[in-house]
């Protein structure tokens, strides 16, 4: 009877066992399952981008290329701007939406993608020619989109990543990186209307008080700023904003 009992119960232990390594190679085969879709979405986002980059003209390089906003215009008439930062990934289409969803999660070409789009915050009614500017992209973890922008906490980079380009259908601008604030995803740094200089300056002055690392840059309520915002995780909702004045190239 003992013996039985004993096989019985070694029985239900192996049954046991079974069940455990069962659940354990499902977690497993899931788990890769969601890794590989995440590892295949960004190769179709960096795909994708790269097809734009190369009908675009490849992006300006040191001024040797130049956008090709009609080819873009054919591809998506939300098309806005081209920023390009040399020696990063940042290298991209800039576009304004009717809000600030749709692009958030689809990229240039339309096609739904956790990369998304650089875009304009829709409430922004003259990009590039009113005080401020905001353009938003997300932080990809594979170094893409806005990813970079995390690097200006380090004033070493800075010093190597001191302009963007930025252009538009009608201008060419340097981009001067002045400042580098983390806030939260509801401030009131978030601002796209001013009603006068002075408030603008006052804009400006809490924004350098802000910053992280004292850029040097000179700015004020005469400047065109643009605000690149990007997510961050020191806390719940942060997000990671690096400040640049628009300046013509000659």
């Amino acid at each position: 009877m003992r013996a039985e009992k004993n096989e019985n119960k070694k029985k239900k232990t192996s049954l046991i066992y079974r069940l455990i390594i069962a659940v354990l190679l499902a977690v497993m085969v899931f788990s890769a399952w969601q890794i590989g879709k995440i590892l295949w979405e960004y190769h179709q986002g960096t795909a994708a981008y790269e097809e734009i980059q190369q009908m675009a003209g490849g992006g300006p390089e040191e001024g040797e290329k130049q956008i090709d906003f009609d080819a873009l215009k054919k591809k998506n008439k939300d098309v806005k701007a081209w920023l390009y930062s040399k020696g990063t990934p940042i290298n991209y289409p800039v576009v304004q939406g009717e809000d600030n969803q749709y692009y958030l999660y689809r990229m240039f070409n339309g096609e739904y993608n956790g990369k998304g789009s650089l875009f304009i915050d829709y409430r922004c009614e003259k990009p590039f020619r009113d005080f401020n500017t905001i353009i938003y992209g997300h932080r990809m973890k594979d170094g893409s989109m806005f990813h970079e922008l995390i690097e200006y906490r380090d004033k070493d980079y800075f010093e190597k990543h001191k302009t963007m380009d930025l252009v538009t259908p009608n201008r060419e601008y340097d981009l001067h990186i002045f400042a580098v604030v983390t806030i939260p995803s509801d401030s009131s740094l978030y601002k796209y209307s001013f009603s006068s200089d002075a408030e603008k300056q006052a804009y400006l002055d809490e924004i350098l008080s802000k910053s992280e690392v004292d850029m040097g840059v000179s700015v004020s309520a005469e400047d065109r700023i643009v605000m690149l915002s990007t997510c961050t995780y020191e806390y719940e909702n942060a997000r990671l904003v690096v400040y640049g004045k628009l300046v013509k190239k000659s």
